[in-house]
């Protein structure tokens, strides 16, 4: 056997750094919203590089014998713990948004997330070569596809439903019994013009979680408008959507804005737009009172 080469330690290095990458890129691509979190993500995998490159002279993570042999060092399963890191994050995140009403979206990761802890306890316990990497890469490609495929039916920003998939489920929803929600966040003007439009967009996001934590189970929840909504709940009673809604109200006390809302409910053979007119009207009135109130 030959001795080792400098060549043969980079490649080993980068090896090790290249082995969280792609579970980093799902990571990356889960929190795509929040720039924030996209910076502190990137923390573990540099750390892992330092580490990794250094070994080069330490020995720390990797080192070979004279005759080429490759050994682990002591800190040679810092690679496999970065991986398990992203792995469990992506599933925190994963399961908050299957709670949050993104289904598809949630259980698509979660079964990525089983599907990468399988191919890293192959590859560390019986030292498969290159199974995460080639299980997370084929992950983030059916990812994106899927997420290609969702961009016609959810919106950007708050990734609620959107106008389109409103009027698409109108036509099912008219056929049985439906409670309609109107709902629009107060004051978004004024945030925009004295807090600037990202407050303005972080309003937004914040009513439409809300409105997702109580009704993601038993209604859809749609932006149709800058800062307009709509719920469709079918086959619940009028008086418990009106209780969630006053939970709704109650949760963003918490925060600095309100919602105007009103509630109708069309039955099978009623003119579905007139209900919709209906809430509509209700929700109007209650913005005017509200801000009757403030005066």
């Amino acid at each position: 056997a030959t001795t080792p080469n400098a060549l043969r330690y980079m490649t080993s290095a980068t090896g090790y750094v290249l082995r969280s990458a792609p579970i980093l890129a799902l990571a990356l691509i889960l929190k795509r919203q929040d720039k924030i979190k996209i910076k502190l993500l990137a923390l573990p995998i540099f750390i892992n590089a330092v580490i990794a490159y250094t070994s080069i002279f330490t020995k720390w993570m990797f080192y070979f014998d004279e005759s080429n042999k490759f050994f682990r060092g002591p800190l040679g399963s810092i690679p496999f713990i970065v991986c398990g890191f992203y792995m469990a994050l992506i599933l925190y995140w994963s399961l908050n948004k299957y709670r949050l009403g993104h289904k598809k979206e949630g259980s698509i990761t979660v079964f990525m997330v089983m599907s990468g802890a399988f191919s890293s306890f192959m590859e560390s316990v019986f030292h498969y070569k290159f199974l995460i990497n080639g299980v997370a890469g084929i992950s983030c490609v059916f990812y994106y596809l899927f997420l290609h495929t969702q961009t016609y039916a959810r919106d950007a920003l708050t990734q609620t439903l959107n106008r389109h998939m409103f009027y698409m489920d109108c036509e099912e929803y008219q056929k049985i019994q439906t409670v309609i929600v109107s709902v629009d966040l107060n004051d978004l003007k004024v945030i925009n013009d004295t807090q600037g439009h990202a407050k303005g967009d972080l309003a937004i996001v914040t009513v439409a979680n809300a409105l997702h934590n109580m009704f993601s189970r038993r209604g859809k929840v749609y932006r149709t408008g800058g800062d307009e909504f709509i719920i469709l709940c079918p086959k619940v009673k009028e008086e418990d959507v009106v209780s969630k809604m006053k939970l709704v109200e109650e949760e963003l006390k918490k925060t600095s804005y309100q919602i105007a809302w009103g509630v109708a409910t069309s039955d099978p053979g009623m003119n579905f737009e007139r209900a919709l007119s209906e809430s509509d009207a209700k929700m109007y009135k209650d913005k005017k009172e509200k801000k009757r109130g403030h005066l």
